[in-house]
């Protein structure tokens, strides 16, 4: 018996492909919420059981008859159910671990890191099609891997990995990215040293890895596999205007841009290599709901950065838009265990204010009141948020959506986060 641990989107097309390629599979569906029968994916040629609501922390919690485990990336192997199974030696994957075991690999880019891997990602995919490349771009930003199937037309296949799914991961890939290591997922992977020897599991399971220069100086890089090369900012001179011209000003963007470029170069090997492709960055389009300006209203820009997950890349955004005036950021979302000290530092700067979300924007709400009095202002919620930001926030300034957090338990994703804050800015009277 298979078991199927969270009914998410990876886990729906999963049954789907078993429905094809297995039928006759004996599935056990587990979930930690109550199970709707009239919600299961159609799946005729599979015998379905569904166990729910089901305690994960309890480590008995799976029957051993379980020969092997597919996880939904959300659900952590280090629970204690799942850690308990893997002890007993059910192997566990997640729906693109199952994808990349199928195959041969050395046509994929893999791509990690805490910031920047889905830009870094969709640049990557850029730049070789602007290299006369045909390119299938799968994971977040592109089409699930599973869903592309084994045998894919392109001559090179860019992959976005999370953590999550690097956890398990057991197959190789011809090459590996990273792009940036901070603090993030604690509470997934129990510990930020996990969790950064999860990210990191790329350079061992690449055949060969460019990394950001600041990776190349983190303690677990230097103590672990090295990289193949380092990015450099020799193109960076190139990049830069390329970027502006694109819409995407940001030194934190240019540095995206030399990995990708760098991936390219290490990807085609051609004489010469491949700086003459940093232009072609011009006509790069931006990620939606990356620094992505919505309205100017009232003299004021707004800017969707929705997909800011951690405090890092909340700074970047800020910073990018300081250049022009005084900024409120939009902070909040999940508690992931994220550091507040970043945000401290650059709420020290009088042109910033914070509108603060809860759950997080609650746990940091006193210590950034502490370096900013006065410029911090707790929300109900991103309605209440974007009405105080407009009041707040002078003609000539920006307000920037960049929450530095998930948006797990308020909207489904990033995306529907950006969407709800983009119409709440439209109807601004």
């Amino acid at each position: 018996m298979i078991g199927v641990l969270g009914l998410g989107r990876e886990t729906r097309e999963l049954l789907a492909v078993l429905d094809r390629d297995e039928p006759g599979t004996e599935i056990l569906l587990v979930d930690e919420r109550p199970i709707d029968p009239a919600g299961l994916p159609d799946t005729p040629c599979l015998t379905v059981t569904t166990h729910a609501p089901v305690d994960l922390d309890d480590p008995a919690a799976l029957p051993a008859t379980l020969r092997s485990i597919y996880r939904s990336p959300g659900v952590s192997p280090y629970r204690p159910a799942v850690a308990a199974a893997i002890r007993r030696g059910v192997a566990t994957a997640t729906p693109t671990g199952r994808w990349a075991a199928g195959r041969d690999n050395r046509d994929v880019i893999a791509i990690t890191g805490t910031k920047g891997k889905s830009t870094t990602a969709a640049m990557t995919a850029h730049l070789l099609r602007a290299a006369g490349r045909r390119v299938e771009l799968l994971g977040n930003i592109g089409r699930s891997a599973l869903s592309a199937g084994p045998a894919i037309a392109a001559d090179d296949v860019v992959l976005e990995l999370s953590s999550y799914q690097l956890a398990d991961l057991d197959a190789t890939f011809g090459l590996g990215g990273v792009t940036t290591l901070l603090r993030d997922h604690v509470p997934w992977h129990g510990s930020v040293e996990r969790y950064h020897a999860d990210k990191l599991r790329l350079l061992t399971l690449a055949d060969r890895s460019v990394v950001d220069p600041v990776i190349a100086d983190h303690p677990a890089v230097r103590a672990g596999r090295q990289p193949s090369s380092i990015a450099t900012t020799l193109a960076h001179h190139r990049l830069r205007p390329a970027l502006e011209t694109a819409g995407l000003p940001g030194e934190h963007l240019v540095r995206d841009a030399a990995l990708a470029l760098a991936l390219v170069d290490a990807r085609l090997e051609i004489g010469g290599g491949v700086h003459h492709l940093a232009d072609t960055m011009a006509d790069f389009v931006p990620l939606p709901h990356r620094l992505t300006p919505v309205r100017i209203h009232l003299g004021v820009t707004w800017v969707d950065d929705s997909i800011s997950t951690v405090p890092e890349s909340a700074v970047a955004a800020v910073r990018t838009y300081l250049t022009r005036g005084p900024v409120t950021v939009l902070l909040g979302g999940d508690d992931r265990g994220q550091d507040v000290e970043v945000l401290r530092d650059l709420l020290r700067d009088e042109r910033v204010s914070a509108v603060l979300l809860p759950p997080v924007g609650d746990r940091w709400a006193e210590q950034l009141a502490a370096v900013a009095p006065g410029r911090t202002h707790p929300a109900r919620d991103l309605a209440d948020a974007v009405e105080r930001a407009a009041a707040i926030t002078p003609s000539g300034g920006a307000v920037v959506l960049s929450p530095a957090a998930p948006s797990f338990g308020t909207f489904r994703d990033f995306v529907e986060r950006g969407e709800r804050f983009t119409q709440l800015v439209a109807d601004l009277p």
